[in-house]
């Protein structure tokens, strides 16, 4: 099992960002993955994450195959999605993930929302494993509303963190929760 983070927007240097030197420390630490490869990547284009440029990369430089949980945080989890209705993969972990524009310019920029709808039966077949969706209940860029949407769109597990505000802090126990599901 592979374990990829796709970071959100504007995370670079990405180690030094929100929650994921933490997590790929903490899965390597615990030997929780001991026999994983955890990739924190510098993405291409890391401000406005085009579609173009990431999800080339992510299939050609970051290797997601079906034996990849990929770990997608707010930008990062709309990669997952797209990522998911063209390979099969072994699950995907949406943190903060929504799929929509949410009124802003650089979403739409970044070509993910269209002109193509997403394909959610796509997805959920092509995650041999599942999806899980890890939901900020105050996030305050990613409305949980909308998180939960998402997640129902996709059959999705659901993990509702109470305090979190658009995990941009560690520790994140639950994505860690979350990862363990598909070993």
């Amino acid at each position: 099992m592979n374990v990829i983070l796709l970071p959100g927007s504007g995370c670079t240097p990405t180690m030094e960002c929100n929650y994921y030197s933490w997590l790929a420390k903490t899965l390597v630490d615990r030997g929780i993955c001991a026999d994983v490869r955890v990739t924190v990547p510098g993405m291409p284009d890391p401000y406005v994450c085009r579609r173009a440029k990431w999800i080339p990369h992510c299939e050609e430089v970051l290797k997601c195959d079906a034996n990849s949980v990929v770990v997608g945080h707010s930008s990062g989890a709309v990669c997952a999605l797209r990522l998911a209705e063209r390979n099969v993969l072994r699950g995907i972990v949406l943190v903060a993930g929504y799929d929509d524009d949410l009124g802003d310019e650089n979403e739409r920029a970044s070509g993910y929302f269209g002109p193509d709808p997403f394909d959610y039966e796509k997805m959920k077949a092509n995650c041999t494993k599942g999806i899980d969706a890890v939901i900020g209940l105050r996030d305050s860029l990613v409305p949980a509303e909308v998180q939960r949407a998402l997640a129902a769109k996709l059959d999705a597990r659901e993990t509702l963190c109470e305090r979190r505000d658009h995990f941009f802090t560690p520790p994140a126990e639950e994505i860690v929760e979350a990862i363990m599901r598909f070993a």
